[in-house]
């Protein structure tokens, strides 16, 4: 779990990196690598490709855990409130005890509290790509809307916490150096070997937005089911199954399903995002439009 841009903000309104500079990814370069989709795509056709924000794969993680500490500080505080009151109820430095950890703990309290209001806002932050007005429309977490032209947002990958790698845009003021907005794509890489892998999905954008659909519709398998519904606890399996591949161990099952509890409070409180319709009708799907694919599309 990575959430860089939601509990830690991006840093703006600085002038661009050394690691910035050095691993840029240009829309205008051709790479050749494998190129992958990562279950990422919520619709795809002629205009437009809509893809998933970086925290839809593990959302409801911080919440789980969230949920978890303010459980185990209520016990405490229950646990010792209980001692104070039928065991040692004259004695003063009990009471001054209760009273210290009640108010040590507040601030977790109001940490905790706070991270799992952050989850619960939007189901996902989508991310739309023009290819015909060449702009991309992105939900920010507090539900406004950035729109930016696709040839003008300085694209690169980025060290974000401990080994992890993401794709960030960054929105560059006049002067061409100074970084006033960033935002991510939501496929993420751990170590450099990764870091090289995941370009395969910067690939999968810039050639959609390059070369049009035809380059990259044959590799899209599946895609997301949450435009119009929210998540439901199937779908949630086999997108894990997915995700993991390989990897889809009993033991990695167990971790998953421990976030499962968070997830789906998060989703059930969470709204469904609607774009305004403005970029609605900047976005038309044409009828019967071969490179057409959303949910619906899915194999059985």
């Amino acid at each position: 779990m990575e959430y860089t841009g939601l509990l830690k903000k991006y840093k703006v309104n600085r002038p661009l990196s050394s690691q910035d500079r050095e691993n840029q990814l240009r829309q205008d370069k051709r790479l050749n690598i494998k190129i992958a989709h990562e279950l990422t795509v919520i619709e795809i056709n002629s205009s437009y490709l809509e893809l998933v924000d970086k925290f839809f794969f593990w959302k409801g993680g911080l919440t789980t855990v969230c949920i978890l500490l303010l459980s185990a500080i209520t016990i405490m505080i229950a646990s010792i409130l209980k001692i104070v009151i039928f065991e040692r109820a004259e004695e003063l430095e009990a009471w001054l005890m209760l009273a210290f950890i009640c108010i040590g703990s507040s601030p977790l309290i109001w940490l905790f509290s706070n991270s799992i209001r952050k989850e619960i806002k939007l189901t996902h932050y989508p991310i739309k790509f023009n290819r015909k007005t060449r702009k991309i429309h992105a939900f920010r977490l507090d539900g406004s809307i950035l729109t930016a032209n696709w040839d003008e947002v300085y694209f690169t990958q980025a060290r974000v916490t401990s080994n992890y790698w993401e794709i960030q845009g960054h929105i560059l003021a006049d002067d061409g150096e100074t970084v006033l907005e960033t935002f991510a794509l939501p496929a993420l890489a751990h170590g450099l070997l990764e870091k090289e892998a995941v370009k395969g999905y910067w690939e999968f954008v810039r050639r959609y937005m390059e070369e049009g659909p035809t380059s990259v519709i044959d590799i899209i398998t599946g895609c997301l089911p949450i435009k119009n519904q929210k998540e439901t606890l199937a779908f949630s399996y086999h997108r894990l199954a997915f995700s993991l591949g390989s990897s889809f161990s009993p033991f990695m099952i167990m971790y998953y399903l421990m976030d499962y509890p968070g997830r789906m409070l998060v989703m059930h409180y969470s709204k469904i995002p609607q774009w305004p319709r403005e970029i609605e009708e900047q976005c038309p799907v044409e009828p019967n439009d071969p490179y057409f694919k959303d949910a619906s599309s899915n194999p059985d």
